[in-house]
């Protein structure tokens, strides 16, 4: 009969199968909770199930497996608790009505990205890292992309990126449009990166950039507008970028001119009446700074005891803002602010990009959490976030010294 040794190396193997596991089924709750939640079916949360166990498991993981950086890690989180209860209370004070449930439930959301730190500092540690965790990667990301394109194909509803007829766009599966922007975001840097950096050619690289462009949010065009010139400014001789500029734009235009004329003049149709009724500064940031007037101030100037500025006070059914670093520290205060991104400056410190690439990628994401929700509290895009950390630490041994940027 065989023994199984319980090594820190077994276990950071059994943490990475879960972790994969849980990603399957991430996504496949999600999927199920929106074609519910689109039909209103009724009971749609499913993933946050799997998310509260995921929690436990590597909540004891890094109990179980304790080092000093764990350790101040968990001293946060009991913090973060402290925080989070004591804001709870004096913000009850003034705003009785606040759904205490829905907050906690929005806290081990928040909570998600530091337990999974827990776990990866261990995973990418791993000699070999098991297949399942790119394996699994590469097939939700393949069976997300054939749905988009089916779904804009056939038109098919609970497919699309928005709850309403009136804007294109379909990110198959993805519960929340932002969340999809992420995921997205993610997917593109990882494939760009294994191809320009890592010299690994993979057809999914394609398949990305084309679907991104059918999921059709604003954070996701941003952010291969600012990917294409990054690679333009790395790459591209300045005497021949005009040339391919206008090569290479003129013949994917022709070849998907009927794609992106639908992409492109619904997108702009829908920002210019927005511009037209609102304003440049609503259409630019999705109407959020309605948010600040008629929710994120009466928070702050009416509702909040000095207390909650340091700590925060936050009632997540009514003052939402889906701007993420200002909702971190409307859940946290100045203090748990801090706390809190100096994890995640932690865990973001664990991809190993090359320097240049680093920078671009965390400018980038900085500036559209800024603006869009459903980062940090999202399990979903946080576990698309850990699985591109672990996947480009898995093949930094194979960067080249040179790059063909061309192939």
């Amino acid at each position: 009969m065989y023994k199984i040794k319980l090594t820190r190396k077994t276990l950071s193997l059994f943490a990475a199968y879960v972790l994969a596991i849980g990603f399957l089924l991430f996504y496949f709750s999600d999927g199920l909770g929106k074609i519910i939640e689109r039909n209103d079916l009724g009971f749609h949360r499913y993933s946050a199930i799997f998310k509260g166990l995921m929690e436990i498991f590597f909540l004891l993981y890094g109990c179980f497996l304790f080092t000093k950086q764990k350790i101040s890690v968990l001293i946060i989180m009991l913090t973060l608790f402290s925080c989070f209860l004591v804001g709870q209370y004096f913000l009850s004070i003034n705003y009785p009505e606040l759904n205490f449930f829905e907050n906690f439930n929005t806290l081990f959301k928040y909570f998600l990205p530091l337990i999974l730190y827990l776990a990866v500092t261990d995973i990418v540690k791993l000699n070999k890292r098991p297949n399942i965790i790119p394996n699994s990667y590469r097939l939700i990301i393949g069976i997300n992309s054939i749905l988009i394109i089916v779904g804009f194909i056939f038109s098919i509803e609970f497919l699309s990126t928005y709850s309403g007829p009136w804007r294109f766009g379909y990110d198959g599966l993805v519960f929340a449009q932002n969340e999809a922007s992420f995921i997205f975001i993610i997917a593109i840097s990882l494939f760009y990166y294994r191809r320009f950096y890592q010299g690994i050619k993979e057809f999914l690289f394609w398949v990305v950039l084309l679907t991104s462009l059918i999921v059709a949010t604003k954070a996701v065009y941003l952010y291969l507008i600012l990917l294409l010139l990054f690679h333009l400014f790395k790459n591209v001789p300045l005497k021949k970028l005009v040339t391919y500029f206008v090569t290479f734009g003129i013949l994917g235009y022709l070849l998907f001119s009927t794609i992106i004329n639908k992409i492109v003049l619904n997108s702009l149709n829908v920002f210019l009446n927005v511009y037209r009724k609102d304003g440049l500064i609503t259409a630019l940031l999705s109407g959020r700074n309605i948010y600040f007037e008629k929710k994120i101030f009466p928070l702050i100037f009416e509702y909040w005891q000095l207390p909650n500025l340091l700590i925060g006070g936050q009632d997540v059914t009514a003052f939402y803002s889906e701007m993420g670093f200002i909702d971190v520290f409307l859940f946290f205060g100045i203090i748990g602010t801090i706390l809190y991104l100096y994890v995640f400056y932690k865990l973001f410190m664990l991809l190993n990009f090359q320097k240049d690439f680093k920078i671009f990628f965390g400018v980038c994401l900085s500036l559209i959490i800024a603006t869009a929700g459903h980062f940090f509290e999202s399990g979903i895009a946080t576990i698309h976030f850990v699985f591109l950390i672990i996947m480009v630490n898995s093949y930094t041994k194979n960067i080249s010294k040179k790059h063909n940027c061309y192939a």
